[in-house]
């Protein structure tokens, strides 16, 4: 007997599972908020140089005394646009004239009809500093790298609530602290241990969750949670806008996660990890409770976890490494993971530079991410993986790519049609970010599938890092290209990424690999075999796939102790 027959035993998803499921959706929220709260507190708003010795500037007019002293003082660049942000004329200190001569400004002044101050404002990184907001995005994703290759060895060890409730409280003092530095390097060390911690958070309750649902509810709980990382991003467009002080925002986005101390009593320690470590009464009493408020009645000996057959480790990861077919597959689902977290995550940092209202932008980009976890859970299985994959890059990439002709060719007008495709773009990303998760739990053999979503995952977390350098060449290049630049490079990005998914094999309505062998010939069965194979096993198909998408969520936590 295998725990998931345990499980399915004592109820799939009854009221006890949709109750601890819910308070673990609801731990995507304040992740949501520290993910993506640069977008507000990192903004660059309009700015310009400051009219040299006078003190009391603004980027709003004063009047036209205020214009005639801006057009002598400022260079107006025409290609642009706008005044100069990086260079005022030099005053000859002789005749009290300003000259044609120029020199770096070093002061500013900032457009408040937006922000009342955000980060960069604060401490001015703009012109030659403006390389140092790409840093503090950096960091951002490279805490997530940091936390994916750390707090899975660490729930191996101490247990999943016990590092839930450690990442809860680094991530709520971190967030929290990042409210009150007014320093680059504190900062930026924040921001890194803040997401490092969002990791441990979203990983280890996520685990917990899957853990106690059965093999028929696996699908819908891998995808519903990516709802609630929506509804996180909803609301934070909501308090953003009532909120424009980036600290005062900072604060209030850190507050809710306090909430989450109290799953100290609500959320039970995982039962597969209790019996791993040799915990079998304390994992039974979870059992029986499970049974209890889900109104089951079954033999002592389910209850008991008598008999039960545990999970092994199997083979190494570098095992698929060595066969040249193998190889080129794990490169394919690297490079769709890497490609799919930059698009996703460079266009969610790239709402700032797009046309039109910021916080408009942001709300409707996170409908578009819940209209495509829509999509995922109804035609996942209906048309294929590998079909999805693609068409999904490829939409995403096709988007961006199209982006050009308005944004060159149009006017004022077509600024909208910009900011539409920008948003398809994000669909595409988002579908498919979803779609390589399951993809990638199928292809890998049973035996290394926990090694090879964590290796995955790390792919994604790298990209994520490339993500800000691609998403703020706005900021050094001039003209159209700011805008459209950045979506090019996504764009291409997705369409290889997309068309290099059509070489893996289909998983949908297969028998997935067990062992490296397995894997080797898959995708190499004659039409034949194949469609006898899929007689065989039409009616359990979609339970054996499920049971092997849960053995890759719940052991990712063991990637790298392979």
């Amino acid at each position: 007997m295998k725990f998931d027959d345990v499980i399915s035993a004592v109820g799939d998803f009854g009221a006890y599972q949709r109750r601890i499921y819910f308070l673990i959706c609801l731990v995507s929220v304040p992740v949501a908020f520290q993910t993506l709260v640069s977008v507000f507190t990192l903004s660059i708003p309009e700015h310009r140089c400051a009219i040299p010795e006078m003190d009391n500037d603004t980027y709003a007019s004063q009047g036209s005394w205020h214009d005639d002293l801006i057009n002598q003082s400022i260079p107006w660049l025409s290609q642009k646009n706008m005044y100069s942000q990086c260079e005022v004329f030099v005053k000859d200190v002789t005749q009290r004239e300003w000259s044609n001569m120029t020199r770096k400004c070093d002061k500013w002044v900032y457009s408040k009809e937006i922000f009342t101050s955000t980060f960069v404002t604060e401490l001015n990184l703009v012109c030659d500093d403006l390389i140092y907001k790409t840093y503090a995005n950096m960091a951002l994703m490279a805490g997530l790298l940091g936390g994916s290759l750390t707090w899975g060895s660490l729930s191996d060890r101490f247990g999943r609530k016990q590092v839930f409730m450690l990442s809860v409280v680094g991530q709520f003092s971190c967030s929290l602290s990042t409210g009150f530095v007014h320093w680059y390097l504190p900062f930026v060390l924040l921001r890194f241990f803040t997401t490092f911690c969002d990791v441990g958070m979203v990983m280890t309750s996520f685990i917990i969750g899957v853990e106690l649902v059965g093999p028929t509810k696996r699908k819908f709980a891998g995808i519903v949670v990516h709802f609630f990382w929506c509804l996180g991003l909803i609301l934070m467009a909501g308090v953003s806008y009532g909120i424009r002080t980036w600290n005062h925002l900072q604060i209030a986005l850190s507050c809710p996660t306090i909430l989450l101390l109290s799953y100290r009593v609500f959320l039970p320690e995982s039962p597969r990890w209790l019996l791993n470590a040799g915990r079998v009464k304390e994992a039974s009493a979870i059992i029986r409770r499970i049974a209890k408020e889900n109104g089951v009645t079954v033999s002592e000996k389910i209850l008991s976890l008598q008999e039960l057959k545990l999970e092994s480790n199997g083979e190494k990861i570098w095992h698929i490494f060595i066969d040249r077919t193998l190889l080129f597959r794990c490169l394919a689902i690297f490079i769709n993971w890497c490609v799919a977290s930059v698009v996703f995550y460079g266009l969610s940092l790239n709402i700032g530079n797009l046309t039109g209202n910021l916080y408009l932008n942001f709300f409707l980009f996170a409908l578009v991410e819940v209209a495509a976890y829509f999509v995922c859970l109804v035609f996942l299985d209906s048309f294929g993986r590998r079909r999805l994959q693609c068409c999904s890059m490829l939409l995403g990439g096709v988007a961006c790519i199209l982006s050009l002709f308005p944004v060159m060719y149009g006017g004022e007008g077509e600024a909208w049609l910009t900011v539409a495709l920008s948003m398809i773009g994000k669909f595409g990303a988002s579908a498919a970010f979803a779609v390589i998760y399951f993809y990638t739990a199928e292809l890998f053999p049973t035996v290394i599938r926990n090694s090879g979503l964590g290796l995955s995952s790390v792919m994604a977390r790298l990209g994520g890092i490339l993500a800000p350098y691609i998403a703020d060449l706005g900021h050094v290049i001039s003209g159209d290209m700011a805008v459209v630049l950045p979506l090019l490079l996504f764009g291409g990005a997705s369409i290889f990424a997309g068309l290099l998914a059509l070489l893996l094999p289909e998983t949908a309505n297969k028998m997935l690999p067990d062992t490296v062998e397995d894997a080797k010939n898959f995708g190499r069965r004659t039409a034949a075999k194949n469609k006898s194979e899929e007689t065989s096993m039409m009616e359990d198909t979609d339970d054996q796939r499920d049971v092997h998408i849960l053995m890759a969520a719940v052991n990712e936590k063991k990637k790298f102790t392979e």
